[in-house]
C-alpha cells in the first residue's frame, strides 16, 4: 500500500476557494497579456490579418478565472481590452482595428467563463469527464464568439474575408485557451503512483517523438505518434503535470511547424494554411489531453472513495467485533468459504481451508432456514450465528458470527453484583431496625431512673439541711440529669421510625403561639450572647402535632443561637399560602459548606471542626427536625446563601377548615 492509498478521500472532493490576486499579481497578468498579444501580432503571416497563434486568449480567460468576484472580473475585462488593444496598436494595427480586437478578446474570455459558471457553478473544476466536456463546450463557445467578432471587424475595417478569418481566429484562440486556461481550473491534487523517474523518461520520449515528427527535414504523416505517449502521461501522472506537458509540447510543435517541418508542410500550402492545420491539430491534441486526464482523475477519486468506504465497513465496523463470511453451497451440499474477514477466520476451526464443516457450519444452515440466530456454547466461548441469503445469488449467503462470551460474562457479573447489592441492602435495613429497636428499648429503660434522679434532686434542693457545697453538687446532678433526659427523648423520637400520614383527625396547632413560646424560652440564651432574636410575619394554623412543632422550632432556634457569634441576630419569618404554612429560621452565623449541607440531616453527624472548637451537641438536632417534619407531612430544607449565615425553611400542611 502506498502513501497515496492512505490519504483521505475528501482531498479530491473538497471545494477550493479562489483567492484574489494581489496587486502585483494583477500587474504581472496585464503585462503578460500585453507581451503575448505583441508576440502574436509579430508572428502574423505576411499579408494576413490575424496571428498564427494567440496565447493572450488563454491568459485572458485565466485572469478572469482567478478573479473571485463579479467586480474584480469587471476590472479584469477592462484590463484585457486595454492590454490587447494597446498591443495591437503598438504592433502597427490601426486604432479602430486594435480597439475592436481588444473588445473581441474580452468578450471571448467573458463568454468562456459565463458558460463554465452556467454549466458547472462558480467553483468549477476539472474533476470529472462531465467537467471536461463542459470546459470543451465553453472553449468552443468562446472560439465562435471571437471568430465572428474578428471576422466581422476585418470585413468592415480592412475589407478582408469573413469566413477564412473567422475559422483561423477561432482555431488559434481555441488552441490557446485549451493549453493555458486549465491552469485556473485544476482540482485538488490526488497522489499518484508514478515516480519522478517515470515522468522524466516519458517527457524525454515525448520530446524525442515531437522532434522526429516535426523536424524541418521530416515531412511524413506521423502526427499520431505523440498521442500514445500523451495518453501515458494522462493515465499515470497528476493532472497538473499533464497540463504543463501539453502546453510545452503544443508550443514546440507549433514552433517547428512555423519553421517549416512536420506533417503539415505540404507543397502548395502557404504558412497561413499550414498554421491553420497545425492549430486544428493542437486543438485536438490539447483537448485529448484534458479529456483523458480529467477522466483518469475522476477514476482515481472514485477508486479512493470506494477503497475508503470498503475499509470503513470491513475494517472499522465489521472487523472490530463481527465476523463476516460469504459462503456457498457446492453441488454435494457441502459449504465452502468464499471470503471471510479476520474476525470470522479466528472463530472458524483452524486448518479447515475453504471447506467449512463443524458446529458453526451446521448452525449457519439452521439459521438460513429462517430459525433465527443460533447460539453455540462451549467451555471457553459462546458464539451466535446468523445467516441471510444474498440477492441474485442462489448458492451464496452471508453469515455473521458474533462472539458474545465477554458480554455474557459481564451480564453474569452484573447480576451477581445486583444480588450482592440487594443482600447488603437487606442487611443494612435489618441493622437499622435492630439499632432502632435497641435505642427505643434502652431509652424506655432509662426514663424511670432519670425521672427518679430529677425528682430527688428537686427534693434535695428544697431541703434546708444542705450546705452551700452540697447544694452545688445537687445542682450539677440535676443539670446533667436534665441533659440526659433530653437526650433520651431525642433517641425515643428517632426510634419511632416511619412517617405518619396526616389525617383529618390530626390536631391543629397555632404556629403564632408556638413561635412566641419558643422565642420566650430561647430569649435568655440569646441574651447571654447579645444576639437579637426577632420574629417577622404571622403564620396560620398548621395541621400537625403541637408537641412535634414545638420541638422542631426549639431545635432550629437553639441551633441558630448556638452557631451565631456574639452580637449577631436570629430572625424567625413565618408566611402562609393556600396550601401550606412556612417558617424560616435565619441566622448570621458562618454558614455551612456544601459537604455539611449534604449531611446535615444525617443522624449523629457533626460538621468538621466542631469537636476541636468544643461546640456542644450530639448531632441529633437536625435529624430529629427532619424526622418530625416528615412525620407531620411537611418538608424542611437548609440553605447557606452568600456571604454567610444559614436558612432553615419548614413547610407544614395548612389547616384551612379551622381558619375558615
Amino acid at each position: 500500500m502506498t502513501s497515496a492509498d492512505r490519504l483521505p478521500v475528501v482531498d479530491a472532493q473538497r471545494s477550493v476557494s479562489r483567492r484574489p490576486l494581489p496587486w502585483w499579481g494583477w500587474l504581472i497578468a496585464v503585462v503578460l497579456i500585453f507581451l503575448a498579444s505583441v508576440l502574436g501580432v509579430r508572428v502574423t503571416p505576411p499579408g494576413g490579418e490575424v496571428a498564427i497563434w494567440w496565447p493572450a486568449a488563454g491568459l485572458s480567460v485565466l485572469l478572469i478565472l482567478l478573479a473571485p468576484t463579479g467586480r474584480l472580473r469587471g476590472w479584469a475585462l477592462v484590463a484585457i481590452v486595454l492590454s490587447t488593444g494597446l498591443a495591437n496598436a503598438v504592433a502597427g494595427r490601426p486604432l479602430p482595428v486594435a480597439g475592436a480586437f481588444g473588445v473581441a478578446n474580452a468578450l471571448e474570455a467573458l463568454v468562456v467563463v459565463l458558460v463554465l459558471v452556467r454549466l458547472g457553478g462558480r467553483e468549477f473544476r476539472l474533476r470529472n469527464l462531465a467537467a471536461a466536456m463542459q470546459f470543451t463546450i465553453a472553449v468552443l463557445a468562446g472560439a465562435l464568439t471571437i471568430g465572428v467578432l474578428v471576422g466581422a471587424a476585418v470585413v468592415v475595417l480592412e475589407g478582408g474575408g469573413f469566413l477564412p478569418t473567422a475559422v483561423f481566429v477561432a482555431a488559434s484562440h481555441m488552441a490557446a485557451v485549451f493549453m493555458i486556461a486549465p491552469f485556473g481550473l485544476l482540482p485538488p491534487a490526488i497522489p499518484v503512483r508514478a515516480t519522478i523517474a517515470e515522468m522524466t523518461i516519458q517527457a524525454v520520449i515525448l520530446a524525442g517523438i515531437i522532434g522526429l515528427v516535426f523536424h524541418p527535414s521530416v515531412h511524413l504523416p506521423l502526427a499520431f505518434l505523440p498521442f500514445p505517449v500523451l495518453a501515458w502521461a494522462a493515465f499515470r501522472f497528476p493532472i497538473r503535470v499533464v497540463v504543463v506537458e501539453t502546453l510545452l509540447a503544443s508550443m514546440a510543435m507549433l514552433a517547428l511547424t512555423v519553421i517549416g517541418g512536420g506533417p503539415f508542410d505540404r507543397v502548395g500550402f502557404d504558412l497561413t494554411q499550414e498554421a491553420a492545420l497545425a492549430e486544428t491539430f493542437l486543438v485536438i491534441f490539447a483537448g485529448f489531453a484534458i479529456v483523458l486526464s480529467t477522466a483518469q482523475y475522476e477514476l482515481r477519486a472514485t477508486t479512493r472513495q470506494l477503497v475508503a468506504t470498503s475499509r470503513l465497513l470491513s475494517g472499522s465496523l465489521v472487523e472490530a467485533s463481527v465476523g463476516l463470511i460469504i459462503a456457498e453451497r457446492s453441488d454435494d451440499g457441502a459449504l465452502q468459504v468464499v471470503w471471510s474477514n479476520p474476525t470470522a477466520t479466528a472463530l472458524l476451526p483452524p486448518g479447515s481451508g475453504r471447506r467449512w464443516e463443524g458446529e458453526t457450519a451446521d448452525a449457519a444452515r439452521t439459521a438460513l432456514t429462517g430459525a433465527g440466530a443460533v447460539t453455540l456454547q462451549s467451555d471457553t466461548r459462546t458464539i451466535t450465528v446468523a445467516a441471510n441469503r444474498i440477492p441474485d445469488e442462489s448458492d451464496r449467503f452471508a453469515v455473521q458470527l458474533v462472539d458474545v462470551t465477554d458480554t455474557l460474562r459481564m451480564q453474569a457479573a452484573t447480576l451477581e453484583a445486583e444480588r450482592e447489592k440487594e443482600a447488603a441492602r437487606s442487611t443494612r435495613l435489618d441493622l437499622e431496625r435492630q439499632r432502632g429497636d435497641f435505642v427505643a428499648t434502652t431509652s424506655h429503660e432509662l426514663r424511670t431512673p432519670i425521672t427518679s434522679i430529677v425528682g430527688f434532686c428537686e427534693l434535695l434542693s428544697s431541703s434546708d439541711a444542705l450546705g452551700d457545697q452540697e447544694r452545688s453538687w445537687v445542682e450539677v446532678i440535676d443539670r446533667n440529669a436534665v441533659r440526659l433526659s433530653s437526650l433520651v427523648e431525642d433517641l425515643l423520637t428517632l426510634g419511632a421510625s416511619g412517617a405518619r400520614p396526616v389525617e383529618s383527625s390530626t390536631p391543629d396547632v397555632d404556629l403564632n403561639t408556638q413561635i412566641d413560646e419558643v422565642v420566650t424560652a430561647a430569649s435568655v440564651l440569646a441574651a447571654k450572647k447579645d444576639i437579637v432574636l426577632s420574629t417577622v410575619g404571622r403564620a396560620g394554623i398548621a395541621l400537625a402535632e403541637p408537641g412535634d412543632v414545638n420541638r422542631i422550632l426549639t431545635n432550629l432556634v437553639a441551633n441558630a443561637i448556638k452557631f451565631t457569634p456574639r452580637g449577631g441576630s436570629v430572625t424567625i419569618t413565618s408566611t402562609v399560602t393556600d396550601a401550606a404554612v412556612s417558617v424560616v429560621v435565619a441566622d448570621t452565623g458562618p454558614g455551612m459548606s456544601e459537604e455539611t449541607l449534604a449531611h446535615a440531616f444525617d443522624r449523629f453527624y457533626r460538621a468538621p471542626g466542631m469537636d476541636r472548637a468544643a461546640v456542644p451537641g450530639t448531632g441529633l438536632g437536625l435529624a430529629i427536625v427532619a424526622e418530625l417534619v416528615e412525620r407531620n407531612g411537611g418538608s424542611v430544607r437548609l440553605e447557606s446563601p452568600a456571604p454567610g449565615g444559614t436558612r432553615a425553611t419548614v413547610e407544614l400542611p395548612r389547616s384551612v377548615g379551622r381558619e375558615a
